[in-house]
């Protein structure tokens, strides 16, 4: 048996588990960018509506002035209060809305997170496990004389089954 198996095993699993650390990492990195794209689209989004709120309510100022009515008082007023409480409703459901998409991505991310790491625990476990079994083999073999086949099984070196 050759005297590098063993330690070619271990910085095999040493890369796979520094990949895995990696795309953890990736994970993360990509988790934060989308969170502030959400952001930006968000701020986008409300400047948006704030604009066109003022615009609306421009216009209603201009076409009550227009009409000689008594700004906003009456049914003006009514109006008015019911377009602002619309606004800031949908403001509400805006804001919340980011709050929402920020905690499915954090969960979805935890979730990958969790996943990494089993998968490192599972790598461990079964690189000990097959430098286990080589090493179990490599004693039996200098004990009774015989060969692997590097699945376990051994025949004699005499070709004896």
């Amino acid at each position: 048996m050759a005297w590098w198996v063993i330690p070619a095993m271990v910085a095999s699993t040493a890369v796979t588990v520094m990949g895995i650390q990696q795309q953890k990492k990736q994970m993360k990195a990509n988790a934060a960018w989308k969170d502030y794209e959400r952001q930006l689209n968000y701020h986008y989004e409300k400047g948006k509506r704030l604009t066109d709120q003022k615009k609306l309510m421009s216009e209603q100022r201009a076409a009550v002035g227009a009409s000689g009515a008594q700004l906003f008082t009456g049914s003006n007023l009514l109006v008015a209060a019911e377009d602002m409480n619309e606004f800031e409703n949908d403001m509400w459901f805006l804001e919340k809305g980011v709050a929402l998409a920020k905690g499915t991505a954090d969960s979805q991310l935890k979730g990958a997170i969790t996943s990494a790491n089993y998968q490192i625990g599972s790598t461990l476990l079964n690189s000990a496990a097959s430098v286990g079994s080589y090493q179990a083999d490599a004693n039996f073999a200098k004990k009774f004389g015989t060969g692997t086949t590097g699945t376990g099984s051994t025949t004699a070196t005499t070709g004896k089954v």
